[in-house]
């Protein structure tokens, strides 16, 4: 195995795996063939049809099933020693690797440093550009392996080294440094006879290493080819060159000329770094990448004079340039007239937005367009008109609004744009039949794969429990996470639980999610660019939205908080999602909890004592309101809390000093829960009744206490092990509750204690006598007072009468409400 415990796979040269020092025998060639499809399918499933298609074309045998599964096994066998990391499901196979243990893609990426670099950095491009061409061996790509995968593989790995020897060859012309780059270039020639810019290249790295009578011999040779075979001459460009040469035939060079004279244009290739770990997004990224195939094979938006458009949508922070990045290096070899990347800042706190016609001039520059029109009209059409038939890949990053990008498409053709935004975009969706990819949060596990990749797998596995607390409370949210893997690796001690216990502090989680010599670089800063966003009335529903306890939002629940009719809410809250400040979820919305404590931030720097209080009475106010039993004329309510939301609620009415409304929604909440079926955490709702009683305590509400009391007797009763025998706690609060009524002369409420008695000594295995005489009690108790509890004590008592077979009847838990 490598030194990450992965395997090293050759794939630019002759198959070969590697584990460790130690070489893999993969087995026949249809069998290596598999090999490869897996290992170059970039950590993708690949459906079974797909494989049969890439091995055998389209008329594959009729065993083609069984072959493969036959080969899969032998694979499996094969690589049993290094831990078998194939994978089968029903769908297909999959085969995860470790990009920088595959050839190609340490190449792709040695090439994208190279590009990034040319201008401000080329020696460092240069080292670059040899190392990928490093990363080719000698012998035929993929060589005695069949199908038509290899054979289009064998021709993507020819076009990429010659672009990289094409562009090290600029390079070193650029710098005047022409010695040796012609023979590189020529080896090429016999395999690229019509290529125009590498003879363009040849010839003047020939003229410039004094050479002429070479340089003009190969403008020869590729007039004769071309004529010869394909019927045409050599382009005005190549003729200028040549003529070139010729004027310059006898006078040497200077230094103060480095440039080659009429030089091919340069194809533009701006696609910028991508993240140093990308880690997950293995369902976007094939979202991303099938809009692209479907838009190439002409099923999707790419024909038919619509462009093909993927929009990667989602708050601040989440990885949409990352993303976008990511993906266009891996297409950017399906589009040959090259890559354009252009940040738009629509969310830049720094910049203005870019304006449409300086976006334009940017992309007419990119292809060499020196007679740019003063009109923004103008410039469009241009722009359209010389992309229409060029294969270009085109990345929009952060986008404000679809207007500012629809200039910016080109019109029908092949070229493919990616467009970010923390904006929906829906004009784009409508009118240019765009795909939107949506971006969640990291999963627990991508963002455990996340801070491995940025700290070190060992420190994660070293401390588990803490990593997977902190992937929580950066809410899995991409930038968080390496903000918090930057601090992690701080210094040599720091430790992951450290972090951890700085985080949980609500009131400092925000300041320590940024990097200390960089206030934009922060959650709170990223946040701030949408925020600055929005309207007046927007900003104000934000920010009053962070005063919520729990993650889900309401319609309903944010009219009461706004003071605004149910439609005025509902469309607030929509504006919101279109920005990716909440989300939908169900039938409602949810705000991450960074989102969450950065609203509240704001609410409490911009909202005034007076009008928070407010706005949580009427919340708390509806929240009653929704949750009382239905009475006659009243729309059916049927809205129950998840636990996250419904013990917030009451620790905020509590807070605030709304005894009345704790109390209130600790009863309701909890007789909710038990209507549902949602049996829950007993100890939870222990908790949470608890906090109600102390509320009803507070008000010396008597009659409160009695009605609490009683159901946490039945949820103590079946929490059993509360510090005490089980039903221990229960007895002793439904004692009390007993004394309290008595001494009040409440019968109500006294019949309620001996009913519950009577629950909690059956759950027990009390006396069957015993508890049936504190059921007697309870239904004369009850019956005195002329309440509806009686006839569910004369149930409890047929139950008891019928035997053991009911004894789930008489689960305190089942009857408490």
């Amino acid at each position: 195995m490598t030194e990450n415990g992965r395997l090293r796979v050759e794939t630019l040269g002759p198959l070969r795996v590697y584990a460790g020092a130690r070489e893999i025998a993969l087995g026949p060639p249809k069998q290596r063939a598999v090999f490869a499809v897996l290992a170059l399918s970039d950590n993708s499933l690949v459906p079974r049809d797909d494989l049969i298609d890439r091995l055998w074309g389209a008329e594959p045998p009729a065993t083609a099933v069984g072959s493969v599964h036959t080969y899969v096994s032998g694979l499996r066998r094969a690589l049993a020693e290094s831990g078998d990391p194939l994978t089968s499901t029903g769908a297909g196979y999959l085969l995860p690797l470790d990009p920088e243990g595959l050839d190609a893609r340490v190449a792709e990426r040695l090439a994208a440093r190279a590009r990034a670099d040319r201008e401000r950095a080329p020696a460092a491009a240069l080292d670059a550009y040899d190392r990928a061409l490093a990363c080719w061996r000698s012998g035929s790509v993929l060589g005695g392996l069949p199908g038509p995968f290899a054979v289009e593989y064998r021709a993507w790995a020819s076009d990429l080294r010659l672009r990289l020897l094409m562009e090290r060859a600029e390079l070193l012309l650029g710098l005047d440094r022409p010695t040796g780059v012609a023979d590189g270039l020529r080896a090429q020639v016999a395999a690229h006879p019509y290529d125009e810019r590498l003879r363009a290249l040849l010839m003047t790295a020939l003229s410039r290493s004094g050479r002429t009578a070479d340089a003009l011999a190969q403008y020869r040779h590729l007039r004769t080819v071309l004529a010869e075979d394909l019927g045409i001459a050599p382009s005005a460009e190549l003729r200028d060159l040549n003529s070139s040469i010729l004027a310059e035939n006898g006078r040497p060079r200077t230094p103060a000329d480095p440039r080659p004279p009429a030089a091919a244009p340069v194809v533009p290739a701006q696609l910028p770094h991508g993240v140093g770990a990308f880690v997950g997004r293995a369902e976007p990224v094939g979202q991303v990448l099938e809009a692209a195939r479907t838009a190439a094979d002409g099923e999707g938006a790419g024909q038919g004079g619509v462009p093909g458009i993927v929009m990667i949508v989602g708050v601040g922070g989440i990885g949409k340039t990352a993303l976008a990045v990511h993906c266009a290096h891996r297409l950017a070899d399906a589009y040959p007239d090259g890559q354009l990347y252009l940040n738009l800042r629509g969310f830049d706190p720094k910049q203005p937005v870019r304006a449409s016609a300086d976006s334009l001039h940017h992309l007419l520059t990119s292809l060499n367009v020196t007679d740019i029109p003063a009109g923004h009209e103008q410039r469009a059409a241009l722009w359209r008109s010389i992309v229409r038939d060029k294969r270009m890949l085109i990345v929009l990053d952060n986008a404000d609004s679809a207007e500012r990008v629809e200039d910016l498409l080109p019109g029908a053709g092949p070229s493919f744009t990616i467009v970010t935004s923390r904006n929906r975009l829906s004009g784009l969706a409508v009118r240019h039949s765009a795909r939107r990819v949506t971006l969640p949060p990291f999963s627990v596990p991508e963002s455990l794969e996340l801070l491995s990749a940025s700290i070190g797998s060992g420190r994660v596995g070293a401390e588990l429990g803490a990593a997977r607390r902190l992937a929580g409370l950066c809410d899995g949210l991409p930038l968080a996470l390496r903000i918090a893997s930057e601090q992690a690796t701080a210094g040599p001690s720091a430790r992951i639980a450290d972090l951890v216990a700085d985080l949980e502090d609500v009131r400092h989680r925000l300041d320590a999610l940024q990097m200390p010599d960089d206030e934009l670089y922060s959650v709170r800063g990223v946040l701030s660019w949408s925020y600055a966003r929005l309207d007046t009335a927007g900003a104000h529903a934000f920010r009053t939205l962070g005063l919520l306890p729990g993650p889900t939002i309401r319609p309903e629940a944010t009219a009461a908080l706004l003071d605004l009719p149910v439609p005025a809410a509902a469309a607030a809250l929509r504006n919101l999602a279109a920005q990716h400040l909440v989300e939908t979820a169900g039938t409602g919305y949810r705000m991450h909890e960074l989102t969450r404590l950065y609203a509240e931030e704001l609410c409490l720097g911009a909202e005034t004592d007076a009008s928070r209080r407010r706005a949580l009475e009427r919340l708390l106010h509806w929240y009653v309101e929704a949750l009382t039993p239905d009475r006659p004329g009243q729309r059916p309510t049927r809205y129950v809390p998840e636990w996250d939301d419904a013990a917030p609620l009451v620790r905020t009415a509590q807070r605030i000093g709304r005894h009345t409304e704790a109390w209130q929604l600790a009863r309701l909440l909890h007789d909710r829960r038990v209507a549902a079926g949602q049996s829950g955490d007993a100890g939870d709702w222990v908790r949470l009744l608890r906090t109600g009683l102390r509320s009803a305590e507070l008000l010396g509400d008597k009659r409160a206490q009695a009605l609490l009391l009683h159901r946490l007797s039945a949820a103590c009763s079946r929490l059993g092990d509360d510090g005490a025998d089980r039903g221990g706690t229960a007895l002793r609060r439904l004692r009390e509750a007993l004394a309290l009524a008595r001494a009040d002369g409440d019968t109500h409420r006294e019949g309620l204690a001996l009913f519950g008695l009577a629950q909690v000594h059956g759950a027990t295995g009390a006396s069957p006598v015993q508890v049936r005489d504190l059921a007697v009690q309870a239904l004369a108790r009850l019956r005195e007072s002329g309440t509806a509890e009686a006839a569910e004590v004369s149930a409890f008592l047929g139950a008891l009468d019928a035997g053991p077979r009911h004894a789930s009847e008489r689960d305190p838990v089942r009857r408490a409400g």
